[in-house]
């Protein structure tokens, strides 16, 4: 498989992840050095900034989401992908529906087990 198969099978792992719930399987695509910036949110850094973004959600909500690339580059050891998100998420409590979208910026790291997202940056379109 390629170096741009394997990064889009690894952004299909954490979306596949927070659709189903499965914290720990969108773990598995994160870089330990992570750094999550996203909009109007403090920046969080490492593993646990992921944790402590997910976690509540996902106890509270059900997602369907999705990602179009629009621009992808392979650089030596490293991934730059710029795509727009979508994201609707269902309160399990009270069915409340609530929707998203916008740009993202994502960085992956080339690992011996694989490419895992470094950097992690969006805007949610107005």
């Amino acid at each position: 498989m390629s170096d741009d198969e394997n990064i889009k099978s690894t952004l299909s792992e954490w979306l596949q992840g927070l659709d189903s719930g499965d914290l720990e399987r969108m773990i598995g695509t994160v870089d330990p050095d992570a750094v999550i910036c996203n909009d109007h949110r403090s920046t969080g850094y490492g593993i646990q900034a992921v944790r402590d973004k997910y976690a509540p959600r996902i106890e509270a909500m059900t997602f369907k989401s999705g990602f179009e690339i629009e621009h992808m580059k392979v650089f030596d050891g490293f991934a730059v992908i710029v795509g727009h998100f979508t994201v609707e998420a269902t309160n399990k409590t009270s069915g409340e529906k609530n929707s998203g979208e916008g740009r993202l910026l994502l960085v992956y790291r080339k690992h011996n087990d694989g490419w895992k997202m470094l950097v992690d940056m969006d805007n949610n379109d107005a």
